[in-house]
């Protein structure tokens, strides 16, 4: 393991401040069990000069998280896991250099089933059609 440690902001979205702290508290017990990982909770980048904007970004509630840790790497592919298992999580990590990775929640239950049935109803998705 390198001795280097990197740091990040994980923004955890919601649909109103109360899912968004469930869910953010969520995602800090799952990064807590890594190995030499260090999170806790931060207050939110205000975005100056925003009054009367109407962008989604300030009608998603978030609660902000900074990882610090050993591996980013492993960091990266616990987060993804953790979105991937309800539709509605989104997060976004802000790395060190400025960099962003976004990650949005995987497909529902329903959809699973569909997809592992064969029954995609979307026009031009049937087998061997190019996407």
């Amino acid at each position: 393991m390198p001795d280097e440690i990197e740091s990040a902001r994980i923004q955890v979205f919601g649909g109103d401040p109360r899912h968004a702290e469930l869910e953010a508290r969520e995602l800090r017990e799952v990064l807590h069990r890594l190995d030499g990982a260090q999170v806790r909770f931060a207050v939110p980048d205000t975005q100056a000069g925003t009054d009367g904007a109407k962008g989604t970004e300030l009608l998603t509630p978030e609660v902000v998280l900074v990882l610090t840790t050993g591996s980013l790497a492993l960091a990266r592919t616990a987060i993804k896991a953790w979105v991937e298992v309800r539709k509605s999580r989104k997060v976004r990590v802000v790395h060190a250099d400025g960099t962003v990775t976004e990650f949005q929640g995987g497909v529902s239950g329903h959809e699973v089933r569909e997809l592992r049935d064969g029954r995609d109803h979307r026009a031009g998705t049937g087998p061997g059609d190019e996407r």
